[in-house]
């Protein structure tokens, strides 16, 4: 489904530059749950940028479903980001002023989707996460572990095919971190190719197969 093809990242700092990836290959298959591992500073969190359309790397090239992504132009390459991949992040990034409901809603209505749909699909996920009785909080009055189930849904609304996680349970608690993987691992088992940025042995321990990048 991904292709990454001898991708390099390098980044020009004064008259330094910083190489912090070099001639990386790897082929991520349908319904996959990886663990991207490694110490920090290895740029897992930049190969994720990388694999998901919002940071072009230095050289190589990246396949989705054979379509190199950064020959698109500007706006195809937003419908991939938003029509194919969903993000989760270590920070929600829930908008404060809406609901766990509309946070859950927004992309499919950033995209133009009809909003009877969008909310009927946002309902199905925020159940789906265990948070139907949640659904008209707002951010505040949710925990940690609530608003990152809500992020997870979120990043399902539009139906992606790849799901790119990073470090998703890094402020959570045991049982919250166990409950958000519980959810990814279900979706690789639906299809969604799931890839996880963690420093969590535990969590990289349920993962089927690990990626170990190291610094350069």
């Amino acid at each position: 489904m991904l292709e990454l093809k001898d991708i390099s990242k390098s980044y020009t700092i004064g008259e330094n530059t910083l190489t912090v990836l070099d001639g990386f290959n790897e082929t991520i298959n349908e319904g996959e749950l990886i663990a991207l591992v490694g110490p920090s500073g290895a740029g897992k969190s930049t190969l994720l940028h990388i694999a998901g359309g919002l940071d072009a790397p230095s050289g190589g090239q990246v396949l989705f479903e054979g379509r190199s992504i950064y020959s698109l132009k500007e706006a195809e390459l937003n419908r991939y980001r938003g029509s194919h991949v969903g993000f989760v992040f270590q920070s929600h990034y829930l908008l404060d002023d809406f609901t766990a409901l509309e946070n859950i809603m927004l992309p499919r209505l950033i995209l133009g989707g009809d909003k009877k749909n969008a909310e009927k699909d946002a309902k199905a996920l925020i159940e789906s996460v265990g948070l139907s009785d949640r659904a008209g909080h707002f951010p505040s009055e949710l925990s940690g572990g609530e608003q990152q189930r809500v992020a997870v849904a979120r990043a399902l609304v539009n139906g992606p095919k790849i799901l790119l996680a990073d470090e998703p349970t890094g402020n959570l608690d045991r049982g919250n971190s166990d409950a958000v993987m519980d959810i990814l691992a279900s979706l690789s088992e639906k299809g969604v190719s799931v890839v996880i940025v963690t420093h969590d042995e535990a969590l990289a321990s349920r993962c089927r197969r690990r990626i170990r990048l190291e610094k350069i």
